[in-house]
């Protein structure tokens, strides 16, 4: 009895840790703006799949958020008008995603990180469903 106590603890204790936090405790990398981005999403449905913490302003028209992972300790300045690409090729910036909204809806993003070769790349997402991913630094 007492085996088949611990092991169901183990079994509550894996599953809360494994998955019921919620999509904004997912990692944000390519891969997962890949499987969650989509055109036409609402601010509700953004926030349910990419969380809460993002600042936000107007832009070219239209509502623009950003989502960045940061390494610890690092201090930069969180902007709406310029990707950090220098904090992201020293490191310490992961990776920012910019949501471009129009008419309350996802209308665009542009996820930018460091690649393997040390420069930084874009992928993005655009408003017909095509995608792109280049280099956008030397």
């Amino acid at each position: 009895m007492r085996k088949l106590l611990t092991a169901c603890l183990v079994f509550v204790v894996i599953f809360v840790f494994s998955g019921c936090t919620g999509e904004s405790a997912r990692t944000l990398d390519k891969e997962f703006v890949k499987e969650k981005a989509e055109i036409g999403l609402s601010k509700s449905e953004v926030e349910k799949r990419f969380g809460k913490d993002y600042i936000s302003g107007d832009a070219d028209g239209g509502l623009l958020w950003l989502y960045d992972t940061t390494n610890e300790d690092t201090n930069y300045e969180r902007r709406l008008d310029v990707v950090a690409h220098e904090d992201i090729i020293d490191g310490n910036v992961v990776n920012q995603l910019f949501i471009n909204f129009q008419k309350e809806k996802a209308f665009m993003y542009s996820f930018f990180y460091k690649g393997d070769d040390g420069k930084v790349w874009e992928f993005v997402l655009y408003p017909d469903r095509t995608t792109l991913e280049i280099p956008v630094s030397q």
